[in-house]
């Protein structure tokens, strides 16, 4: 008999098309591919929570239990958004990523409510987001929006749009278009405008680094450019130790020729300061890439940029 998977999931919408985007894959290489899903509430349940992202727990709250279940072998593996996994520590002993999927749209962009949009927002407008990368850019960009919490997942953060508790909301281009709600797009953000989270848009498998057998088989849907994309990237923002409450931004690409070009900056909260670092490195170096731009922004004062008040302490 044919082994048959567990997926561990969070139970949103967007999780579980993240999921069956995984199998879909699987399935091209193996049709015999079995599964089962398994879903639960993660630590991250964001919308019965009051606080702050960084006091339920920072990103990580939206992996824990799903890593939890597999390293108690009540799942095989799980299915991630890449800028949920924390770079500010190493998976739990045991557990790695093996593989990403092709990466899809890196882009933010704005969603207004029916019969308005984002050039018609008046000063003083409330634009929601909870993320603090996002918060910091708009408020470079557009000093005169103001810029308000707001949690949830698409379908929650989309309600309490609609219901006029923002004037506009920020979100990932991928999530909306996986959903099937990119008629609800008002305006998208170039990455010269507002650059992406670090691991935006592409999708991962986390499972336990002994199971030879799923190993293998996640090898084969695994997309080399966005994995080694990916790992620059993150590799640059664990060296700066960042985390959900700093603003951090960055975005790695492959040129025409074949090299890695990695672009990253960091932003004061307030949006008045930041440092920029962009450099271009050989295929095989996306470690020493990362590694590279973290130095050369810490070398321009982004620990200073990000927690002032820490480095003055």
């Amino acid at each position: 008999m044919s082994r048959v998977y567990k997926i561990i999931t969070r139970k949103s919408k967007l999780a579980l098309v993240q999921v069956n985007q995984v199998v879909k894959e699987l399935q091209k290489v193996d049709p015999d591919f079995q599964y089962e899903i398994v879903e639960v509430l993660s630590d991250g349940c964001y919308d019965r929570f009051k606080g702050s992202l960084k006091e339920l727990g920072g990103k990580g709250a939206f992996v824990r239990n799903l890593e939890t279940a597999l390293l108690e072998k009540e799942a095989d593996f799980a299915v991630h958004s890449m800028k949920d996994v924390p770079t500010d520590e190493e998976l739990p002993e045991g557990l790695c990523i093996p593989a990403m999927l092709e990466r899809e749209d890196i882009r933010d962009v704005i969603v207004c409510r029916s019969g308005e949009n984002f050039v018609g927002l008046k000063e003083g407008a409330v634009v929601g987001t909870s993320s603090v990368r996002r918060a910091a850019q708009i408020h470079a960009s557009f000093p005169h929006l103001k810029v308000d919490g707001l949690r949830g997942n698409v379908d929650t953060r989309l309600k309490k749009l609609d219901s006029g508790e923002v004037d506009a909301a920020v979100l990932a281009k991928a999530g909306l278009d996986r959903l099937g709600l990119s008629d609800r797009i008002s305006e998208v953000f170039e990455p010269d405008m507002m650059l992406p989270a670090v691991g935006q848009g592409a999708v991962g498998v986390e499972c336990r680094a002994d199971d030879q057998e799923l190993m293998e088989l996640l090898a084969q849907v695994n997309h080399k450019d966005t994995f080694t994309c990916v790992t620059a990237e993150r590799t640059m923002c664990g060296g700066l130790g960042g985390n959900c409450s700093t603003p951090i931004a960055g975005y790695c690409q492959v040129t025409k020729g074949g090299n890695l070009r990695l672009i990253a900056h960091v932003t004061s909260l307030d949006g008045t300061q930041l440092v920029r670092s962009r450099h271009k490195m050989a295929y095989d170096e996306a470690v020493a890439l990362g590694e590279k731009v973290a130095n050369d922004l810490l070398n321009q004062g982004a620990k200073e940029v990000m927690c002032p008040s820490a480095v003055s302490a």
